[in-house]
C-alpha cells in the first residue's frame, strides 16, 4: 500500500511542476484557448506541436 500512495505522490508532484512549467510559457494562453484544453492537456499538445510558431504556415495547417 505504501508504494501505490508514494506512486500517487509522485503522479501528484509531476502534474504540478508540468502545469505550473506550462502556464510560465508564452504560448499557454493562446493553448488554452482552444475549446477543451487546460493546462495539462494543453502542455500534452504543446508538446507533440512543439513551440515554433513558423513551423505551420497558417491555423488551417496547423489544425491539419
Amino acid at each position: 500500500m505504501r508504494q501505490l500512495d508514494t506512486a500517487c505522490q509522485n503522479a501528484d508532484q509531476l502534474e504540478a511542476a508540468c502545469t505550473d512549467a506550462f502556464d510560465d510559457h508564452p504560448d499557454a494562453s493562446v493553448v488554452t484557448s482552444f475549446p477543451g484544453l487546460a493546462s495539462l492537456s494543453g502542455a500534452r499538445v504543446l508538446a507533440g506541436i512543439g513551440d515554433d510558431r513558423s513551423r505551420f504556415a497558417s491555423a488551417g495547417s496547423l489544425k491539419a
